[in-house]
């Protein structure tokens, strides 16, 4: 139950506040994006305070609760001992876990690694020393806990050292901010609680169907050996969340639909390889985790549930992306549908018709209907046989702006700059811009890719994602790469006046635009200018 609090409440305002934060920063609204990041720091901090100080003051309390009270001279004691040591370190637990999807929009992911590999080997180098020179002394352990994840907070905190997107910003916070993270943070939350009412529900069907034998093989794969390959699976809806978010509100189908290709990529390659690995060497990894007499339950159990493994993380695709896209209705079946409803029916219909390998094959066949299920939504969506990448990606009505002409091309070197700048007047002139308008534009869509390509001279693939849209008279250039960070308004900034000549596209640019922003994020430059 503490660990399922901490997550819930590390998903609630973890993902909340990313999703709004990355939402606001791709419309370059920084002042509100960090206001809400700012409210959202603030008051899980508060929040953690009170948790920790509950948890440590009545400590007895809720031993009780969590069911010391079965035997209460032996497990009270040890039970409030535990709970208090994590009480300490419960406010940098959940400040690591929200901090960490922070990272990744701040372009700092190697620090995660650092962080999580500090946390692991101090909290193993504790345990040892609380055994072998404190006789295993319970508060100890559960202190090692704690102090592992202060140093992991530490570290995550240390970001903002240097010069950074996210910041704290006071001034001009408002509690309506809470309205935007709750928006967002309700359906991991509600993800998170429909995980546990189905471990209890399907914890309560095995034991009254199959007995404590199976009971054991299962809690043993779905609470300890699935995340190992699970891990693949789970990255791709963490990275899905992040990049959509800003992706969905700055309407860039393309890179959407790169996003579902990555994630059909990861599916069906490295979780595929995974789960194979994971069939073949299944007895050895049942050992290593201590399986002991239900060693071939357990076999069966895993082998039954990494066959589903790729379909997992393409389900991990949906439920991240419909929560970053707002689909709320979609959220929501993911969340009861996907997560809970099919497996707990599957397992309960498949262990009383096939007995305990009805049980196993439950885990692949509920993933393989929501997948179904998937299809046959996108169908009526479609009101025909989806088979587009489009098709699948439930975009809102309000997606596509009307009256707007979109130009959207890639270069990858500095050789194809000219060809896109002449594409990109063909198109400006193909919708009635005037020729004033369709040479600047021309212009500065070259002057910013050729300033990309000069500023990166190593041998590092690059890329330029040119966005262009016209509505009416309103032109507006979004620029998207990879390289190195360039800022070309502060370089405008810098020019000197006494040499006109230099940089004349720059300057021009600044002139002729009404207005120009830039920021760094998920590693990726984003430069926009309106005409």
């Amino acid at each position: 139950p503490y660990t399922s609090m901490i997550k819930m409440l590390g998903g609630f305002f973890g993902t909340g506040t990313q999703i709004a934060y990355s939402k606001h920063l791709s419309k370059f609204n920084k002042e509100k994006a960090n206001h809400i990041f700012t409210f959202s720091t603030l008051f899980l901090a508060g929040v953690a305070i009170v948790i920790s100080l509950l948890m440590f003051f009545f400590s007895d309390n809720l031993a009780l609760m969590l069911g010391a009270s079965k035997d209460t001279a032996n497990l009270l004691t040890p039970t409030s001992l535990y709970l208090k040591g994590l009480a300490i370190g419960t406010p940098f637990q959940l400040g690591m876990l929200f901090l960490i999807p922070f990272m990744h929009i701040d372009g700092d992911k190697q620090r995660i690694a650092v962080a999580i590999n500090v946390m692991m080997v101090t909290n193993l180098a504790g345990d040892l020393a609380v055994a072998l020179l404190w006789n295993g002394n319970i508060f100890g352990m559960a202190l090692t806990t704690s102090i592992s994840c202060f140093f992991a907070f530490v570290i995550l905190m240390l970001h903002f050292r240097k010069e950074t997107v996210i910041r704290i910003k006071i001034k001009g916070i408002s509690f309506d901010d809470l309205k935007q993270i709750a928006g967002y943070g309700v359906i991991p939350a509600i993800t998170r609680s429909f995980s546990m009412i189905r471990s209890y529900l399907l914890n309560l069907i095995v034991i009254s169907l199959a007995g404590t034998s199976v009971l054991a093989a299962n809690s043993l794969v779905q609470g300890n050996i699935k995340i190992v390959p699970v891990c693949v699976a789970t990255a791709i809806g963490s990275t899905t969340l992040a990049i959509s978010s800003a992706l969905y509100a700055d309407k860039d189908k393309r890179g959407i639909e790169e996003v579902f290709r990555s994630a059909l990529k990861i599916s069906l390659g490295p979780c595929l390889i995974i789960a194979v690995l994971t069939f073949v060497f299944s007895k050895q990894i049942a050992l290593l985790f201590g399986a002991g007499e239900t060693v071939e339950l357990t076999v069966q159990a895993l082998r039954c549930f990494v066959i589903g493994l790729p379909i997992i993380g393409i389900k991990m695709f949906y439920i991240y992306y419909f929560q970053a896209a707002g689909n709320k209705k979609l959220s929501y079946y993911s969340s009861v549908a996907g997560e809970f409803v099919y497996l707990v029916c599957c397992a309960f219909l498949l262990l009383k018709c096939f007995g305990t390998m009805g049980l196993w094959l439950s885990y692949p066949v509920s993933e393989l209907i929501y997948l179904i299920s998937i299809f046959a939504i996108a169908a009526v969506k479609c009101k025909s046989i989806p088979h587009r990448i489009e098709d699948f990606l439930f975009l809102g009505k309000d997606f596509d702006e009307e009256d707007t002409a979109i130009f959207d091309q890639s270069v990858h070197s500095i050789e194809e700059t000219e060809v896109l700048s002449s594409a990109a007047m063909e198109f400006c002139i193909e919708n009635h811009l005037d020729n004033r308008k369709s040479t600047f534009v021309s212009l500065a869509t070259e002057e910013i890719l050729t300033n990309i390509f000069e500023h990166n001279t190593d041998k590092k693939e690059y890329f330029a994602d040119v966005n262009i849209r016209i509505k009416g008279d309103s032109v507006i250039i979004r620029v998207r790469d990879n390289g190195t960070p360039f800022n070309p308004k502060e370089r405008i900034a810098l020019l000197d006046e006494n040499n006109p000549e230099h940089n004349i596209g720059l300057r021009i640019m600044s002139k002729l635009s009404k207005d120009m922003d830039y920021i760094s994020i998920f590693n990726l430059n984003q430069f926009m200018i309106e005409l």
